[in-house]
């Protein structure tokens, strides 16, 4: 742990290193391989190692990881008095060639040996080194002018700085950090300087200079090295250019997460008063850092993200030819065997269940560090455009069958529509977390979202063409066909899902279904069904919305009559598939409901084709105005306003609500007053026509063709009853645009009444009761809000919604008409 006497050379124009391993390996003694070192030692001296080690290392890891070490935030890690002394001295001598000095010529580059030690040095570099040798002057002074000493100082990491009464040429006067004045005693005594201590201070005298060192008491060892590193600091695009980029991979990436977490932090709505153009960016070469300067001219944000991100691309394009921003990628280590057949489990339970189970999936293939097995992590996290990946991305191939390919599950996220090399589309399956988690990563970087190990796929959809192309990208990276659903037949997801494809394919005389949960927004439950070459929709029936819950295999048994009687008057809607039996049946105890797939586009959101919607809503009632259905009537409006206006009252009572919905209760009440009684209701119900009412219109259960013809599904809420609820409701609904609540237009309300009167005219008595139903319905609609809304406090939307009924309820009472 000397000191540096004098500087004979300083300069870097090494390459990287040829090795880059640490392995112990036995011959005629045992070899510690590090890099480029080999060091020879006896069983003895092995022995002597692994037991400082053992005694050492777990006591410094600890230390290490309480207090949070990082490299390169300290200089030393002495600073802060750490240090281990147990038994350090070795207990024995050099036993191979203690003596040795050799310098040799190899196949691999030159040896160099000094007694125990080898080191390899590359040939093209070891003549600098030979050439340097000759320029030596080992006999040269040492330090003794005033730039002299500071430069000795410095290549020694002294902490200091200038101090009052610095004279230059005469005197050097310094402050000193404590734990450095022994070190630049030992330096100015080596150098041959006296020294004559003070009260306070140290003084150094030399031929020509006296050096005069104070204790610096005002700053921390993390404050001297920001100071020197800032000593460095120079234009980052002035660097990149004298050096050609960034050489290292690791330390381009370094760089590559500074800039990918400011723009996250960006893209989170944070602001920040610094330059976001990489032009005028400043770089560190001792910590290997970007630093942006304060902007005095304002704050950048949200909207300035993706210009910082195209910028810090072109910048990377200009002085890395060829390369787009972080695709050149860290250094990775691979993992041990037993951690990478964990890891391979969990790859293939992972594509078995989001890959494998899609009835869209034909075939899928594997590649990569999947298939080789040396799946590994990143020593640096590597950047690939705005992702962080922390391991190794899980590649695979997958070919879609031509008859679903507008099966691909929402849950898959695109990346790209077309990868230049296959043609194929890019998506983003699913990630398998690291088994150590995101370490410190997520301390230097917080406001980035770190990719794990990525299940990263080209999806292969065989309208779009270039078979040949994908059939040669296979090739070139040796993939393997690890599932072929003709070979190795369907498989289901989950337990579950398996369990109720076996139930089904009884109840319906399948052969064989897969079955595939559905993320939709109902409270029953869903599911893709693929089943002899075909695909529905199943609906396991949970809950009863406008009816008590005993009564929903009642109800069930309704909706199946209801959509058989109304296909028989040629109204187009999901066809309703019978079982063996014909009956409804249960599935997990619950009734179901088996439906041929609509092809086309469920429209959530805005603009919405109100015409066609409400064309569609007219044929459903007027079919039936025309000739009635002969089906049960049991389930009534009076029975669903039985039940929200109850709750509604209930709803009232609670004394949680926000001031906002507790002054909505409030103003709506005296409209609850109006219609809580069954005989006022039932003066409203007799001037509208009676008809079996679809019950939940929205842009949820309407499904729009490539032809955009109209169909309406999901009965799960109809009755029987005026068929104005019908048309309000929906005129509410798709005023309030679903989810999309920010993009809720109430002019939409009266212009879905106009465009269904155009099919089906409201009669005299309808137009003039029309201020009372939107009260009624008003009430109803918002009390569902309400509903959900107490069941999860947090529901933004809920109450969003809640609010816009009853504000515009409020303006259409029929008090204001």
């Amino acid at each position: 742990m000397g000191v540096i006497k004098k500087v004979i050379y300083r300069g870097n124009f090494l390459g990287k290193q040829r090795h880059n391993h640490l392995f112990l390996d036995m011959e005629e003694n045992i070899h510690i391989h590090y890099r480029d070192l080999r060091i020879e030692l006896s069983r003895a001296e092995f022995e002597n190692i692994v037991g400082t080690f053992r005694k050492q290392a777990d006591e410094l890891l600890a230390i290490i990881r309480a207090r949070n070490y990082q490299d390169g935030v300290l200089a030393n890690a002495n600073q802060d008095d750490v240090r281990i002394w147990t038994e350090s001295k070795l207990g024995n001598d050099v036993k191979y060639h203690p003596q040795r000095f050799s310098l040799e010529e190899c196949n691999d580059g030159y040896h160099f040996h000094y007694r125990n030690y080898k080191l390899l040095i590359d040939a093209e570099e070891f003549r600098q080194i030979a050439q340097l040798f000759k320029t030596v002057d080992l006999d040269s002074p040492y330090a003794s002018s005033y730039e002299e000493v500071l430069e000795l100082l410095e290549a020694n990491d002294v902490d200091f700085l200038l101090a009052a009464g610095n004279i230059p040429g005469e005197i050097l006067a310094i402050a000193v950090a404590k734990y450095h004045l022994p070190k630049i005693r030992a330096i100015f005594d080596f150098i041959g300087f006296t020294l004559e201590n003070q009260a306070t201070e140290q003084h150094y005298q030399g031929t020509g200079l006296k050096v005069v060192a104070r204790e610096d008491t005002r700053h921390t060892a993390l404050d001297y090295k920001r100071m020197r590193e800032n000593k460095q600091v120079c234009s980052l695009v002035d660097y990149f250019s004298r050096n050609g980029g960034i050489a290292d991979p690791n330390d381009l990436n370094r760089l590559s997460c500074q800039v990918i977490d400011l723009y996250s932090a960006l893209q989170s709505g944070k602001s920040v008063a610094i330059e976001t153009d990489p032009q005028t960016w400043l770089y560190s070469p001792a910590g290997n850092k970007i630093i942006f300067p304060y902007n005095v001219s304002g704050t950048a944000g949200k909207d300035d993200a993706d210009a910082l991100y195209r910028a810090w691309s072109a910048f990377l394009r200009n002085y890395q030819p060829g390369y787009q921003l972080g695709y050149i990628k860290s250094t990775k280590k691979p993992f041990a065997p037993e951690q990478q057949k964990l890891l391979q489990q969990q790859v293939m339970e992972t594509l078995r269940r989001e890959v494998l189970a899609v009835p869209a999936v034909d075939k899928v293939y594997l590649m990569g560090s999947g298939l080789r097995g040396d799946m590994g992590s990143y020593d640096v996290p590597f950047v690939y455009g705005n992702l962080v990946k922390l391991g190794s991305d899980v590649d695979i191939l997958i070919e879609v069958h031509p008859d679903r390919e507008g099966d691909i599950p929402q849950s898959w996220s695109l990346y790209m529509r077309s990868a230049p090399n296959n043609h194929c589309a890019v998506y983003h399956i699913a990630q398998i977390l690291m088994a150590d988690g995101e370490g410190d990563w997520q301390q230097q970087y917080p406001h980035i979202r770190f990719v794990h190990h990525l299940i990263d796929a080209y999806v292969f959809f065989p309208s779009r063409g270039f078979p040949g192309e994908k059939e040669a990208f296979l090739r070139q990276f040796d993939a393997q066909l690890i599932y072929d659903r003709c070979r190795d037949g369907a498989v289901n997801r989950s337990e579950e899902e398996e369990r109720i494809a076996g139930q089904i394919s009884q109840l319906y005389g399948f052969q064989h279904a897969v079955v595939e949960k559905m993320a939709f927004p109902t409270q029953n439950v869903l599911y893709r069904v693929l089943a002899d070459d075909r695909v529905y929709i199943l609906k396991l029936l949970k809950v009863g919305g406008n009816y008590s819950a005993d009564r929903i295999a009642e109800h069930a048994e309704y909706e199946a009559e209801l959509i058989r009687a109304l296909s028989g008057r040629n109204v187009q809607t999901a066809g309703l598939v019978s079982t063996l039996s014909g009956g409804v049946e249960k599935v997990d105890g619950c009734p179901v409901l088996l439906f041929e797939r609509l092809a086309g586009t469920v429209c959530h959101r805005p603009e919405y084709p109100i015409g066609r919607i409400t064309a569609n809503l007219a044929n459903i009632h007027r079919v039936q105005a025309e000739r009635p259905l002969d089906i049960t009537t049991d389930f009534s409006l009076e029975a669903l306003c039985a039940i929200w206006l109850s709750a509604f009252q209930d709803y009232a009572a609670n004394v949680s609500h926000s001031t906002e919905l507790a002054d909505a209760f409030v103003k709506l009440s005296p409209i609850y007053e109006k219609y809580k009684k069954p005989e006022d209701r039932a003066k409203l119900f007799a001037g509208s026509p009676a008809v079996h009412n679809h019950g939940d219109v929205k842009p949820q259960s309407v499904i729009v063709d490539e032809h955009g013809e109209v169909r309406f599904f999901d009965f799960n809420n109809a009755f029987y009853g005026p068929r104005l609820f019908d048309v309000l409701g929906g005129a509410f609904e798709f005023s309030l645009a679903e989810g999309y609540i920010a993009l809720a237009d109430f002019a939409r309300f009266d212009a879905f009444i106009s465009q269904y009167q155009i099919h089906n005219p409201f009669t005299e008595q309808e137009r003039n009761s029309l201020p009372e139903w939107i009260e009624l319905i008003g009430i109803i609609l918002f009390t569902k809000e309400i509903r959900v809304l107490l069941q999860s406090k947090a529901d933004n939307l809920r109450r969003r919604r809640a609010l816009a009924i009853h504000e515009f309820v409020s303006s259409r009472t029929a008090n204001n008409v």
